[in-house]
Parts: C-alpha cells; sequence; structure tokens
C-alpha cells in the first residue's frame, strides 16, 4: 500500500508509508509553498499525533514558516482560527474517519479553507520538483501554543445563531477524539446537561471511528436508558456529526445535512450544494423552499468549490458534514449540533416527530476492497445491467425511475464505496446486493 496523496491532503498507515521524516518535508514543502508567516496548527488525539506534531513543525520551521500550535482541537477549529488570525495557511494531523493505524496531513489555505483543486495542483508541482529546502537554511524554530482557540470557535457559533438557552438532555460520543471537550463545552455553553460517553481525549478508539448508525449503538442506549432529548456522536477529528432521536435510535447521518439544510432555509433562501452520494431528501427539502440544489464529486474541497462559485447559503456531504459559511467554510461538527440545537427548540417538538414529517427513504452503505483499476474493468458489466442515467462525474452514478445508486473509488482509503437509495427498501437492498456479486466476481 502507498501514501495516498490527493486534495483531501496525505495520508498512510503509520511507520510504513506515513513516517516523521515524510510529514517533515510535506510540511516544509507546504510551508515554501505558502511563503513564510504563520502557520495554524492542530490535531486530533490519535498516539502518532504526538510525533508527527514535532515533525510538521520542524519542516514548517525549515520552510520560513512561524508556527501557531492549538493542540488537539477538532479540525474545523483549525480553520475557523486560519481566518481569524489571518494566518498563511494551516496544517492539521488528523486522518479523520480512518482506522487507527492511519495519520494524514491536511492542508488549509488562507482563506481557512481546504486547498481547491487550482491550489492543489500548484502545491503537488511543488512536492514533484523536490526544491532543496534544508532546516540549516531557513531555520525559524518557532512555536507558539494557543490554548483558546476552542473558545474562540464555540463564541463564534453561539454569537452568529444567536442560541438562546434551554435545558435540554444530550448524550454526546465523541471516540475520545478531538470533539471530547469543544463538543460538551458548547452544549453546556448553550444550557445544556451532557451525558459524555467516549469523551476522554485518549488515543485509543472505543469503537471504529466512522459515526455510522451501526458504530454508535452505546450512545443509542445511553440516550434510551436515561431518558435524554438528543444524542450527538462525532469521529476523531469532530468534521463529521451523527444523531440519535430520543427514542434511542440512530437517524443515519445523512439526515444530519437534511435537518440543518430545512432550519437554514426557512430563515434565509438561497443555493445549496452537496454530492453525488447525498440523500435525494436534499432535493425535497430544497424544492420545499424553491431552492436550487447543486451536486458535486465527493470530497469537500470540491462541494466547498461550487458553494463558492454559486453563493450557497449551506451545504455539505451526506456523511454528517455540514458547512455553514457564515461561521466556517468547512465540514463542522460544532456547527451542525449548534443548528440542530436551534431546530429542535425552536420547533418544540422531539427529534422524532420532526423526522416523520419526511417521505421515507431507504439509503444503503457498502463497501468492498478493490482497486480502482479493478472497478474500472468491471464498470461495463455493470452499465449493461443497470439502465438509466449515467453519470460519470465521480465513479460512476446510476439515476432508475425509483432509485440511484453511486459507485466510486475513495479518495482516502484503497476502497470501492457503493451507495443506493430508493423508497422501496427491497428494491434497494437487491440492487446493492447485484452491485457487490458483479465486483466481487
Amino acid at each position: 500500500m502507498a501514501l495516498i496523496f490527493s486534495i483531501s491532503g496525505l495520508r498512510g498507515v503509520v511507520t510504513k508509508e506515513l513516517t516523521p521524516a515524510i510529514i517533515f518535508r510535506y510540511a516544509r514543502d507546504f510551508g515554501t509553498y505558502l511563503k513564510p508567516g504563520k502557520v495554524i496548527m492542530g490535531r486530533d488525539a490519535r498516539q502518532s499525533g504526538t510525533i508527527f506534531r514535532k515533525a510538521a513543525i520542524e519542516g514548517l520551521n525549515a520552510s520560513g514558516c512561524e508556527v501557531v500550535d492549538l493542540g488537539i482541537v477538532p479540525t474545523p477549529t483549525v480553520l475557523f482560527m486560519v481566518k481569524k488570525m489571518k494566518a498563511c495557511g494551516g496544517v492539521v494531523i488528523t486522518a479523520s474517519h480512518n482506522p487507527i493505524q492511519w495519520n494524514a496531513l491536511k492542508f488549509v489555505s488562507s482563506r481557512g479553507k481546504f486547498l481547491n483543486q487550482k491550489e492543489f495542483s500548484t502545491f503537488l508541482k511543488q512536492i514533484t520538483q523536490e526544491k532543496s529546502v534544508t532546516s540549516q537554511e531557513k531555520k525559524v524554530d518557532k512555536v507558539n501554543i494557543l490554548s483558546n482557540s476552542i473558545d474562540d470557535h464555540i463564541d463564534a457559533i453561539i454569537k452568529t445563531l444567536h442560541i438562546t438557552a434551554k435545558k435540554l438532555k444530550i448524550g454526546v460520543d465523541a471516540v475520545n477524539g478531538a470533539g471530547s471537550i469543544a463538543l460538551p463545552k458548547l452544549l453546556e455553553r448553550t444550557g445544556c446537561t451532557v451525558y459524555r460517553l467516549n469523551c476522554a481525549l485518549s488515543p485509543i478508539f472505543p469503537r471504529r471511528p466512522e459515526p455510522t448508525s451501526e458504530n454508535i449503538s452505546a450512545l443509542c442506549k445511553l440516550v434510551k436508558e436515561n431518558n435524554l432529548d438528543l444524542g450527538f456522536a462525532v469521529d476523531p477529528d469532530a468534521d463529521r456529526l451523527s444523531i440519535v432521536d430520543e427514542k434511542g435510535r440512530a437517524i443515519g447521518e445523512e439526515n444530519t445535512l437534511v435537518l440543518a439544510t430545512d432550519y437554514i432555509l426557512r430563515s434565509t433562501k438561497g443555493n445549496v450544494v452537496t454530492n453525488l452520494s447525498t440523500t435525494a431528501l436534499m432535493e425535497y427539502v430544497t424544492q420545499k423552499y424553491n431552492c436550487a440544489l447543486f451536486r458535486t464529486k465527493v470530497g469537500e474541497a470540491h462541494v466547498v468549490t461550487k458553494m463558492e462559485s454559486v453563493d450557497a447559503v449551506v451545504g455539505g456531504e451526506g456523511n454528517g458534514g455540514i458547512i455553514y459559511p457564515r461561521i466556517n467554510f468547512t465540514r463542522d461538527a460544532l456547527v451542525g449540533a449548534a443548528i440542530i440545537l436551534k431546530l429542535l427548540i425552536e420547533e418544540e417538538k422531539r427529534m422524532s416527530e420532526i423526522l416523520a414529517t419526511y417521505p421515507p427513504y431507504y439509503i444503503v452503505k457498502k463497501k468492498i476492497r478493490l482497486s480502482k483499476e479493478q472497478f474500472e474493468k468491471k464498470e461495463k458489466k455493470i452499465l449493461a445491467t443497470f439502465q438509466g442515467k449515467h453519470n460519470f462525474t465521480d465513479g460512476l452514478r446510476i439515476t432508475g425511475k425509483e432509485y440511484w445508486l453511486h459507485i466510486r473509488p475513495s479518495q482516502t482509503e484503497p476502497l470501492i464505496r457503493i451507495i443506493g437509495e430508493a423508497r422501496d427498501k427491497k428494491l434497494i437492498k437487491k440492487h446493492i446486493y447485484t452491485i457487490q456479486s458483479i465486483l466481487k466476481a
């Protein structure tokens, strides 16, 4: 397995592909790409983050950059602080939802956003050219520790959304990651009573890192047994948010974006952007407010670029990633939780009652260990099996009369993701099984 370097950042398995020397080199070259200045840095709670932090600081210093280290903080907090402090860029050491043996570097522009395609292409040339930059030539050896960035982030969220305090009981599962302190603090600042689960800020993940329905059963149990109003689960770097309703049911991370979009559009009409893998409920919500919905390739950078071009009021991805430009131009679980909290307070309804107003859709998500090249060899068989509208923008998306399917190579892992949705549960399960059979044959 090789290093994965894409618009989503640099990823690899620790000690195998990803080493301190590699981190130093990419951090150094990113600093050279940015030019000397202030670079904001943060990380999640993975054990390898400690040694990679040191290598990244040395690399950035070697290129003439001064590092402002936020410590263990949510990824969106880093992007927020890049913009707030008018830094020349940022670096996040996190593999986000990847398994614990992985780690990564994510690169942030001076705009407080992850690199777009044009910026990434320029940076890629910087890496390819292997310009000779050594620590002796441009040694700065400077790092400043900033400990209050989470408070700054939370202050901006509360001020922008005008959240009024209400005594709600909410469970939080932060997978012992970067949201362990930030999310409970945000909720307590708004008057909620927080029941913590997996908020120990530890390098050990107590569950699989993705906050999918099957991975957050312990939170469901916590909410049900304690009669809580809601449950929130995040991934290790707190850019994705999943919700558990008051009955202790995981409602699916797709609905996080649906609910947030519904709330924003009721007061601010405008364009909305999401990716090709996100639920058709996004069409339902945007049509309800007579607003336009745009779909892009999967990946935050693609969604953000489109949001900028159409001046979108809200956007995100169906993995629980909400992007609300008024606060942060990145997927932000803290912003998402605040919007959902605001929705619950203003509706004066239980979460299950709000969800009951939407038409039922059934979405199925699977993944198979398969290379991109192997997938492409089997693509013709899939096309011959399923009739409908074919979209090749990002892998293969098939839109039938009563369903849609999206089969695509992952940008961050060596696997193929299969997602499908329909109003008929049996139908979509059958189609997903057929896709799996073709790919496994």
